[in-house]
């Protein structure tokens, strides 16, 4: 019998992302302005699929992650994820680490650069899904991020209310 059910995950950035130099900076014009950090969509859904056909397909979606620094650095710079929880509210059952996280692409406006960190799995511990140095003034940050489901009959999920995953993102500089 084949089933089908959603798994939602819900995306949200820090309310105010963290800008933490590592080192001494200046208070003149070098230091870092407000970030707002947005992730489009702010909710993705995974419907599975049944594992048993072939080829399977997992379920995947992605999201664009995107902010702004304003002034010369020269730092460098990396965005983590995490989940708030180990499972999914509302379906104990399924881990988040049943998600795979991997980096798209990056692009950086201003003359910076930027690369995708290797792919892992969600789970309650920061990992950086990408990193690369600042580059001019008014920089914008773009990196787009898949998260793909590892389809399996050992993950009983509920139809209703949906299964969900809170996400923080933070951008940092070193």
């Amino acid at each position: 019998m084949s089933e089908w059910f959603s798994l939602f995950l819900v995306l949200a950035s820090t309310a105010t992302p963290r800008v933490l130099p590592t080192r001494p900076q200046p208070m003149a014009a070098t230091a870092p302005a407000a970030v707002t950090l947005t992730a489009t969509p702010g909710t993705i859904s995974f419907t599975a699929s049944n594992p048993s056909t072939s080829p399977s397909d997992p379920g995947n979606s992605a999201a664009t992650v995107t902010w702004q620094y304003t002034g010369t650095r020269n730092n460098t710079w990396n965005l983590t994820v995490q989940a708030s929880a180990a499972a999914f509210a509302n379906c104990p059952t399924v881990p988040v680490s049943a998600v795979t996280v991997t980096c798209a692409s990056t692009t950086v406006s201003g003359g910076g650069a930027g690369a995708c960190g290797a792919a892992f799995p969600l789970s309650t511990t920061a990992h950086v899904v990408a990193s690369g140095t600042e580059g001019r003034n008014s920089d914008t940050y773009t990196v787009v991020i898949n998260f793909t489901l590892a389809d399996s009959w050992k993950y009983i999920a509920k139809t209703s209310p949906a299964c969900s995953s809170t996400l923080s993102y933070v951008t940092t500089l070193q």
